[in-house]
């Protein structure tokens, strides 16, 4: 009888350890499982997430069981679960880059991460997100409540602790997500000596002769979607007919450092790549930053420059990444986001969760195009839609399509129409034939209900760029140039297709024409999957400017420059906002993030000035130094309280 007991209760044991570690390996791998069943990746990923995991919940079980004070208990649970929860975060962030655009780490992604991009996915995704950021709640919960119920472990008692640790660190640091980490570092590593100074260079034309600009960025529009064979119809059908009329650059590549909007409206614009200096800062800089890329000449500079009136559109808010601050900044007299087009508009609007539709996009652009015409002024418009944004797009209501199409399809296909019918109703104005009309894609597209299709395309994807109604003897109507482009030639086409300047360098790129010239003469000599940066004058520094930090203005100025106190260029409420130098004390970057946790690890060594705001009503406070030392000046600052520290004081603060 006293056997039947001890076999039952062994049995008895062993099922409780085997609950426990299939409840931590199951909350700790579903990330890669998910990634794996639904994305494709590498089932590799899976295996090294089961292995680590269980290494996690036979830690937590021999904690519990261990013989050690109370203190050396509470700090190694505590280790455990911030390990188990910081390594699940990672291969969740993997997960999370792979469905939204089919990549591991990359710039993208690090951009996006902020409060902006959450609020959106929480309006999409809301369920989804809700039971992701449950499980990984749970996770750490979990991993303590096993570390404190005492289990009997059998055999397993006899692996020693140290192996159980060393398993531990070694499978997560070769596995998939560590891996594919360090490799995203080194990469930027490796591009960070492509900075340099980027400049501008044009001979004007006669405004008199020359065009009005209309560039619209068609919001993921790939030259991809053309190919009617490989996605089984016709799904850009009329722009396609258009691109019968115009002059198609059939060959425009897409850059590292420019695959995401506001990328890819820098990068044409200003002729380099988006620089994302520290992974964790989102898209801070370019929305806290009074001017950004202060030295660069941009597009919209030159246009306005030239005597153009300049106006940029979007359904979406301009806020958004910044991108209103870059815009407004850089030559635009005018800029109508979400919030000013509802407000135009007589009747209610129906909203995507991106903001506007394309169709009163459309609506509205021919108005402002009416306006600009009666006044006589020439005009750059430049328009984005955003109907075909990934994951399925957000096609209008008001398109008539067929209903048992995929989200994506319809999607394209609406936004077939409506740029294709805004083209047509501006050609057919009296005078049309004085306006420029340009369609080029913002990027590539990013994962969505058509990849595996925009997949099988591989290294054959292009950007989508074609021109109606060039200036006469410029380019040849119904031309098809197969010369390789990128982002940063599209600035200098357009000013010289317009007639409005010749000879025009923006940044690192030139006009397509030029480019023609050059490669017919052999002198094409361009590397085009190497990015090049252009970021502000290095002459920021820590320990040579005064700091001055105004809590009623939110507002820290270092030397001349001044940066407003924001979340993602919006009202600062709570979070930390971080200025981030190096070493030696040069400005580095700008970031925004939800807690000093988030970003606390990156900031190792750095010289930092950071206001931090933990819940919305607590008082401003202030960190500056370098750090993670004692020597950080710390403290708090009252509404209208300014404080003020001059070289010597910081110079001291970061020895």
């Amino acid at each position: 009888m006293s056997r039947i007991s001890n076999n039952s209760g062994v049995t008895s044991a062993f099922g409780t350890v085997i609950v426990r570690v299939a409840a931590i390996t199951a909350l700790g791998s579903w990330p890669a499982a998910w990634a794996a069943v639904d994305m494709g990746v590498t089932p590799v990923w899976f295996a090294a997430a089961l292995i680590v995991y269980t290494l996690v919940a036979l830690l937590a079980l021999r904690l519990a069981g261990a013989a050690l004070s109370r203190g050396s208990m509470i700090g190694l649970r505590s280790l455990l679960c911030v390990g188990a929860s910081a390594y699940a975060l990672l291969n969740w962030l993997l997960a999370v880059s792979y469905y939204t655009q089919g990549f591991g780490f990359n710039d993208q992604l690090f951009f996006h991460l902020g409060t902006d991009t959450l609020r959106v996915g929480w309006q999409t995704e809301r369920l989804k997100l809700l039971l992701q950021f449950s499980l990984l709640a749970l996770l750490p919960l979990t991993v303590w409540w096993a570390s404190a119920r005492v289990v009997p472990l059998g055999v397993l008692a006899r692996v020693r602790f140290r192996a159980l640790a060393s398993g531990l660190l070694i499978s997560a640091l070769v596995s998939t997500p560590t891996l594919n980490f360090i490799s995203y570092l080194s990469l930027r590593q490796e591009r960070s000596d492509l900075t340099a100074e980027a400049y501008s260079s044009y001979v004007p034309g006669d405004l008199n002769k020359a065009r009005n600009i209309v560039l619209i960025y068609a919001e993921s529009l790939e030259a991809s979607y053309f190919d009617s064979g490989h996605f089984e119809g016709e799904l850009l059908p009329q722009l396609k007919a258009l691109s019968q009329e115009g002059t198609v650059f059939s060959d425009v590549r897409q850059r590292p450092g420019t695959g995401w909007t506001v990328a890819g409206i820098i990068a044409s614009q200003c002729g380099f790549s988006v620089l994302v200096n520290n992974p964790f800062s989102g898209n801070t800089r370019l929305a806290a930053t009074p001017q950004p890329y202060p030295t660069a000449e941009c597009l919209g500079d030159i246009a306005q420059k030239l005597g153009y009136s300049t106006l940029f559109m979007g359904g979406a808010d301009s806020a958004f990444a910044g991108k209103g601050n870059f815009l407004r900044t850089h030559g635009f007299d005018r800029i109508l986001g979400r919030s000013e087009l509802v407000a135009q508009s007589v009747e209610p609007l129906n909203l995507s969760p991106w903001g506007v539709h394309d169709n009163y996009l459309f609506a509205r652009a021919l108005i402002e195009i009416e306006a600009f015409e009666a006044a006589g002024e020439p005009y750059f418009l430049s328009l984005l839609t955003l109907d075909t944004h990934h994951p399925e797009g957000f096609p209008s209501p008001r398109c008539q399509l067929v209903p048992s199409e995929t989200s994506m399809r319809r999607a394209l296909r609406c936004s077939d129409q409506q740029i294709a019918n805004f083209i047509r109703e501006l050609r057919a104005r009296e005078g049309s034939e004085d306006t420029l009309i340009a369609v080029f894609s913002d990027h590539l597209a990013m994962r969505n209900s058509l990849w595996e299709s925009l997949r099988l395309k591989g290294g054959e994807r292009r950007l989508l760029f074609m021109l109606l109604d060039a200036k006469q003897g410029a380019v040849q109507g119904g031309a098809s140039v197969n010369i390789p482009l990128t982002h940063y030639e599209i600035g200098p086409t357009l000013l010289e297709a317009a007639g409005a300047a010749s000879a025009v360098r923006i940044g690192f790129g030139e006009s397509a024409f030029a480019v023609v010239a050059a490669s017919d003469a052999g002198r094409d000599l361009r590397t085009l999957s190497i990015p090049r940066y252009a970021e502000p004058a290095g002459n920021l520094n820590f320990a040579e400017s005064h700091l001055i930090i105004d809590s009623s203005a939110l507002v820290i100025k270092v030397g001349r420059r001044e940066f407003a106190i924001s979340e993602n260029g919006g009202l600062f409420t709570q979070g930390a906002f971080t200025l981030i130098f190096d070493k030696t004390g040069a400005f580095e970057d700008v970031a925004y993030t939800r807690s000093l946790d988030d970003i606390g690890p990156s900031l190792r060594g750095k010289a930092v000035v950071i206001i931090e705001r933990p819940t919305i009503d607590s008082p401003l406070r202030y960190q500056v130094g370098r750090w993670g030392r004692s020597s950080m000046m710390k403290g708090e600052l009252s509404q209208a309280e300014i404080l003020t520290l001059d070289p010597e004081t910081l110079r001291s603060l970061i020895k």
